[in-house]
């Protein structure tokens, strides 16, 4: 929340933009991540409130959108359909346990100081990534 301290009612204009831009292209990209993963679309739009929300308190960059990601979704799908069919009753609360253990072990990683393992990933595998993502 530091980086709203200096935050005034002149920078109104810019933020109202920027936030119906972000919300054009997230709702829709949520909305489709969600379905790929088997969830209904609602449940893309939860996740991106509560990414965002969650980033805006403990976060320290103002311009990072936080959200469900479709580079991961089919991995975290295949690993949720070996435990519980999708749609089943057991499904959403499989996934709801899962995000929580990404969760607490990326906080560990964290805590940890586990991010000089990201530096034994070499560029070319890196620069791959990106651009699969992108």
């Amino acid at each position: 929340m530091r980086a709203l301290s200096g935050w005034s009612v002149t920078d109104l204009n810019g933020d109202l933009a920027a936030g119906i831009t972000l919300a054009a292209i997230a709702i829709p990209e949520q909305m489709a991540t969600a379905r790929l993963g088997g969830f209904a679309p609602q449940v893309g739009s939860f996740t991106f409130v509560a990414g965002s929300v969650a980033f805006a308190l403990l976060g320290a960059n103002r311009q990072l959108s936080a959200g469900a990601d479709s580079t991961i979704t089919p991995l975290f799908a295949g690993g949720l359909a070996l435990i519980a069919a999708s749609g089943s009753p057991h499904y959403l609360a499989l996934a709801a346990m899962l995000a929580l253990m990404v969760g607490l072990l990326v906080a560990l990683s964290g805590v940890f100081r586990l991010g000089w393992i990201a530096d034994l990933l070499s560029v070319p595998v890196t620069t791959g990534f990106l651009a699969g993502i992108s």
